[in-house]
């Protein structure tokens, strides 16, 4: 009984996951994905950051930053004509 129940509540799980993942999709569905001009890792004291980097559409002089960490993670954008 306890492996039947065990293997239900894993379908529902997974069930739930892939509902999450459809409805990202459907909520996303013609959106334009832009590949970032550049991404990499930046090793810092055992953290390893992963950082993209793109230049808006709406601002052609204007190149941003993501880094993402496990502790934290931002934005930052800044004028290419500095």
């Amino acid at each position: 009984m306890t492996d039947k129940l065990s293997m239900l509540l894993a379908v529902f799980f997974m069930s739930m996951s892939a509902q999450a993942g459809l409805w990202e999709k459907m909520t996303t569905m013609g959106t334009e994905t832009i590949k970032p001009s550049s991404e990499y890792l930046i090793e810092t004291a055992g953290w390893n950051i992963r950082v993209y980097e793109w230049i808006p559409a709406d601002n052609p002089n204007t190149r941003c930053m993501f880094a993402a960490g496990s502790q934290k993670g931002g934005v930052a954008c800044y004028s290419i004509n500095d």
